[in-house]
């Protein structure tokens, strides 16, 4: 079989005119997100997460307080990771708490800091992205990330990814 008698890879110019594979016609409507990534009852009506523990699952490390209030993503045990308190707002929105102490709020950088009383906390959009595992969304449209320099928690991330999900660990 020489070179000549094979058929091109390649067609450059104007070829045969051919149907296309996919015909397009009725048929079922496709989302264009998975139905656990959209908002919605991701905390279903009665449904109470009183206590967690949250652990990033890009840094596989769960969220601590540090300086200045900042959270970070650095605990590499559950011992050291702060407990939270999900405090629903609606079925998709919610607020965070640390145990015995302040709210979760965003500062001017992005970042989230737990320094804030109850009506200055963030409310977050909360994305279900599997069991137990949850993006958050800033008010400002920016998904909470962590930031692969310092294992900081701040809120730019245009889209999910990796970087925004978080499972969250039932606390007894």
């Amino acid at each position: 079989m020489s070179i000549e008698s094979r058929e091109p890879v390649i067609q450059v110019g104007p070829g045969p005119a051919s149907q296309p594979w996919i015909i397009p016609g009725p048929g079922p409507v496709i989302p264009p997100f998975p139905t656990e990534t959209e908002p919605g009852p991701v905390i279903p009506p009665g449904q109470d997460i009183p206590r967690v523990k949250i652990k990033s699952l890009f840094s596989n490390a769960f969220i601590i307080v540090g300086y200045d209030e900042v959270l970070y993503a650095v605990g590499a045990i559950p011992q050291q990771g702060e407990t939270f308190r999900i405090i629903p707002i609606n079925n998709y929105q919610v607020k965070l708490r640390i145990v015995g102490g302040q709210f979760v709020r965003i500062d001017y950088n992005g970042a989230l800091v737990a320094d804030a009383n109850k009506n200055n906390a963030t409310i977050f959009n909360i994305f279900r992205t599997g069991y137990m595992e949850f993006s958050l969304m800033a008010p400002q449209g920016k998904y909470v990330n962590v930031r692969q320099r310092d294992n900081m928690l701040v809120a730019r991330s245009e889209y999910a990814g990796p970087r925004t999900r978080f499972k969250f660990r039932m606390v007894d």
